[in-house]
């Protein structure tokens, strides 16, 4: 098992001051796919919170080994981060460990013929001024697992992603490591939904925090909620590479994908042979697989899955992912039906029931555009109206903060109208498991108490130049 020494420099500062911890990567390891040069460069961690996420939210812990001494989870992730950095060549893991937002590390990015990158939140960061040699990639491969036919690889028990670019012959010609987080509350947000069984469908673009939060969610249910939870791993990104599952998904149990075709198969399978309750998927992106989770919310079982992009209407125009929000056709009205709507006689309406209960579309990692009922959502965009919504947003420190007007795009006509802005709602803790929020957001006709979180309601489809003040 992995051995770490951690050292801090005396005398101890409190615990509200920065303080650096040094970490001596070993030099052996018993994990086969990730083996540590004989003389590793000690990185620095600086310790704070992770950029774009509250400071109430608190990384997992980590399962590499039970021999670890105890300590708090950063010093657990470091190690974990370390395991990603000794992929790199000895300058450049000198110029990151360096660098004052290690910790907030996004991927470390690595061309050959060009200067190796590593990206914050801050900007990009050159780590070395001589550009990445065939040595370097061949360095890095030979420390990870088998790519698949994905190009991806990871290291064992870690949520860390190494993505491969080839050239035409197949060999390797770029690497994007991707540090990997289990983020423990990052789903806090969603608490009420999730427990009330509702199916729920994450949308969002890449890197806004998809995988993280999913993740989240497959634990909260098998862990507060006792529900027995399948999750069917794609790309090993929400349950780590290897055998043995990443500690971030709790008492869930996982199956891996060997093929990105054949997920829709191990989807039927895990319902057929596995008995779950929850089915937790991650990047729902063909029809076969949309097929899949309605013919799996069909029995019965609560589904919760990503998919890429930004609105519920980038679903509805997607012909490959239509059917998870009831599918689309086109339906010729009569005279007196078209006149009553006063519409064309031609209309775009929903198939069918929808697969997801509620849709979540992801700003960003602390908010939230939740769409309570999925099919009434897609009802009002397909008759040209702006949907209701929740806007769920929290700041740093676990407060509410001030919503401003929002704009929606109409399908059919791609005119955007000035919206109202939102009222505030009252939402018990019990039901979003936060306890904080801002005193000068009080619920109308009520004044707000400790254990209560305000949430803004949005009534879209208002012109302001309406209203009666």
């Amino acid at each position: 098992m992995l051995c770490f020494s951690l050292i801090r420099y005396p005398p101890p500062l409190p615990k509200q001051f920065n303080h650096h911890t040094l970490l001596s990567i070993p030099t052996k390891t018993h994990f086969p796919s990730l083996n540590f040069s004989q003389n590793p460069l000690p990185l620095r961690f600086l310790t704070h919170n992770f950029s774009g996420y509250p400071a109430k939210f608190e990384l997992s812990s980590s399962c590499l080994s039970s021999s670890l001494p105890s300590g708090s989870v950063e010093d657990e992730f470091d190690v974990e981060l370390g395991r990603l950095l000794v992929l790199l060549p000895k300058e450049m893991q000198r110029r990151v460990s360096e660098h004052p937002e290690l910790r907030d590390l996004i991927e470390v990015v690595m061309d050959l013929g060009r200067k190796p990158l590593a990206r914050f939140p801050s900007g990009d960061f050159i780590l070395s001024d001589s550009p990445i040699t065939v040595q370097d990639l061949d360095h890095a491969t030979s420390q990870v697992g088998d790519f698949a036919i994905d190009n991806r690889a990871g290291i064992s028990r870690t949520l860390h992603r190494i993505s491969a670019i080839r050239n035409r012959r197949g060999k390797i010609i770029g690497l994007t490591c991707r540090v990997g987080r289990a983020i423990s509350g990052s789903a806090d947000l969603l608490r009420d939904l999730v427990q009330n069984g509702a199916s729920l469908l994450l949308i969002g673009p890449p890197g806004v925090g998809k995988t993280t939060i999913i993740r989240d969610i497959a634990r909260m249910l098998a862990n507060d909620y006792k529900k027995r939870v399948m999750i069917v791993d794609t790309s090993n990104e929400i349950g780590g590479d290897g055998d043995i599952p990443h500690a971030g998904i709790g008492n869930a149990r996982r199956m891996q994908v060997p093929d990105s075709d054949r997920q829709h198969k191990v989807l039927i399978e895990a319902v057929e042979n596995h008995m779950p309750q929850v089915i937790v998927i991650d990047e729902i992106g063909t029809k076969l697989e949309a097929m899949a989770a309605s013919t799996i919310a069909q029995r019965g079982i609560q589904l919760v899955a990503t998919a890429h992009g930004v609105t519920i209407e980038n679903l509805i125009v997607n012909p490959s992912l239509e059917m998870l929000v009831g599918g689309i056709q086109s339906v010729t009205l009569g005279d007196e039906e078209a006149n009553r709507r006063g519409v064309q006689k031609t209309v775009l309406e929903r198939k069918g029931p929808s697969t997801f209960n509620c849709g979540v579309e992801i700003i960003s990692k602390t908010e939230l555009r939740v769409h309570r009922s999925l099919e009434a959502t897609v009802d009002a965009v397909l008759a040209g109206r702006s949907p209701n919504v929740e806007i769920r947003k929290i700041n740093s420190d676990g407060l509410e903060e001030t919503i401003s007007a929002e704009t929606s795009i109409d399908i059919n006509s791609e005119k955007r109208d000035e919206l109202v802005s939102g009222v505030v709602i009252e939402v018990s803790s019990e039901r979003t498991g936060l306890s904080k929020f801002s005193p000068e957001f009080q619920s109308i006709g009520e004044n707000s108490s400790e254990g209560s979180v305000p949430l803004h309601l949005f009534v879209y489809g208002v012109r302001y130049d309406t209203l009666p003040f």
